[in-house]
């Protein structure tokens, strides 16, 4: 929004009007701006629930939390039949190693979620920038 301002000469201007949203931003930095290993420091930046949850970073991670589930649940639920004998055979090539990868990948994708969603909840009150530096290599790590 703008703000139609006088000069001195008498010539009118337009002046942006900031809102309280963008001062608090300048004030205390928004999610966008970085600093150390991508957050600014520590005890300056309040946590804003509906810029986080608005972040990409954070939407990637909830949508691969969902799907890890899914696969997870899948391989469980249909992932074995039972073929004229009490042992359960894997419908992938009637390997029970890929069953077991399958769910593997589902529970630690689903746990490596869970880990970073956290992560990036504090990540922003970190004061020490070794434990950023750590935090941001073991994101890069697994994934």
């Amino acid at each position: 929004m703008e703000v139609l301002e006088s000069t001195e000469d008498g010539a009118a201007m337009l002046q942006p009007k900031m809102s309280l949203a963008s001062l608090r931003e300048l004030k205390f930095g928004g999610m966008e701006t970085a600093s150390a290993y991508g957050a600014m420091k520590a005890g300056r930046v309040l946590f804003d629930p509906v810029a986080f949850f608005t972040h990409p970073r954070t939407i990637l991670r909830l949508l691969s939390w969902v799907f890890s589930i899914v696969v997870f649940s899948c391989i469980v639920n249909e992932g074995y039949i039972n073929i004229g004998s009490e042992r359960l055979l894997c419908v992938f090539n009637k390997n029970a190693h890929a069953c077991n990868y399958g769910m593997t990948v589902g529970v630690a994708c689903f746990l490596g979620s869970t880990c970073f969603l956290i992560l990036d909840v504090y990540f922003p009150s970190m004061s020490n920038l070794k434990d950023r530096k750590r935090a941001v290599l073991f994101d890069l790590i697994f994934s």
